[in-house]
């Protein structure tokens, strides 16, 4: 039995060193999703006290009565998540009452930052990775990240997310994008904001795209990200001529060993998956591959049903919404109680 053990020990390393290297060799079939699945369990971390602490969610009601619709949202999912996304616009204040009613609650400020406004022209869009990279924001960037080093909270920051995809305007601009990142950066550590942790956020790769082509041009360097995350929908067969129904393992395993390769912390910053009979299995799978691959850290469920996409909100189908509640309400045993931890509700 020791020989087995430590033949599989083996059989893992292995396979790790070799997808690290090779990023390029993934293709698309079960056999290799099935590979990339095993490298994932590789990576072990011990889980922290409940399982609450381990997602966070998008809710486009909490830009309302955010007290109120906070503690709705909560009773929905039936746990104080870990963490709680927040998109704001260029020219947009650093969330203080949010972050501040957050942590009081234990819950970590996610802020997804798009490089647009709605106050500004789509030309005027199109050219603000550029204006970034040559000083027109400096003094914006500044009052935000002193803003951020006042709370002295740890608060996430999601520069520019899904910069591999056209559907931005600061989209598919690799050089402007890795120019505007560092500039940013360093005005924040100039500033002291310390307290700031950068997560590196592409979409999945999807059809002909590759890790290689569509995702590491964008990566700024080691030195200017702390964690490094995936966005990624299963749409369903009805959103779009170019969607159609696909597995949790078929939406990321294609990307999963590039982004293990960088050696940092990882997220599913985005995930969502419509309401359909097949729903209930999807999430089943999504949560037991999360459960037992320890890659990920924390997954952020997209909690909306848009005008004009499919109804990802959990609580669209019974089963579905059972299920996660029962999930997200479950105690590890294993691991040890700490105080910063975000509590269950009752």
């Amino acid at each position: 039995m020791k020989m087995r053990a430590f033949l599989t020990i083996l059989f893992c390393t292995l396979i790790l060193f070799f997808f690290s290297c090779y990023h390029g060799y993934i293709k698309r079939s079960n056999d290799t999703e099935s590979a990339v699945f095993l490298l994932c369990s590789v990576r072990k971390s011990e889980l922290p006290y409940t399982n609450s602490q381990r997602f966070g969610f998008f809710s486009s009601r909490l830009w309302q009565n955010y007290k109120e619709n906070l503690k709705q949202e909560i009773d929905v999912f039936g746990a104080v998540p870990g963490y709680i996304l927040w998109y704001l616009q260029m020219g947009d204040d650093f969330p203080i009452k949010i972050a501040e009613h957050n942590k009081s609650l234990g819950i970590y400020t996610v802020i997804n930052q798009d490089l647009r406004s709605d106050a500004l022209s789509p030309d005027e869009n199109e050219i603000v990775l550029k204006e970034i990279v040559n000083g027109k924001w400096d003094s914006y960037f500044k009052r935000f990240a002193a803003m951020a080093r006042d709370m002295e909270v740890k608060v996430y920051y999601r520069f520019g997310y899904e910069m591999n995809g056209n559907w931005f305007p600061w989209g598919k601009k690799e050089k402007q994008f890795v120019n505007a990142w560092k500039h940013v950066w360093k005005i924040f550590q100039k500033e002291g904001a310390d307290s700031v942790m950068w997560v590196f956020s592409p979409g999945v790769v999807w059809g002909p795209h590759t890790f290689e082509k569509d995702i590491l041009p964008y990566y700024p360097g080691d030195q200017y990200v702390d964690i490094v995350a995936l966005d990624g929908y299963n749409f369903g067969d009805n959103h779009d001529q170019y969607h159609q129904w696909e597995s949790f393992f078929k939406v990321y395993a294609n990307s999963i060993t590039g982004l293990m390769s960088f050696g940092k912390p990882m997220w599913i910053a985005e995930i969502g998956c419509p309401s359909d009979p097949r729903r209930y299995q999807w999430l089943r799978d999504f949560l037991e591959f999360f459960d037992s691959n320890t890659c990920f850290e924390a997954f952020f469920w997209f909690n909306e049903h848009k005008q004009g996409e499919p109804n990802f909100r959990i609580d669209a189908d019974l089963e579905s919404w059972s299920l996660f509640r029962e999930w997200a309400q479950r105690i590890n045993w294993k691991s040890r109680p700490n105080d910063n931890m975000a509590a269950n509700t009752k």
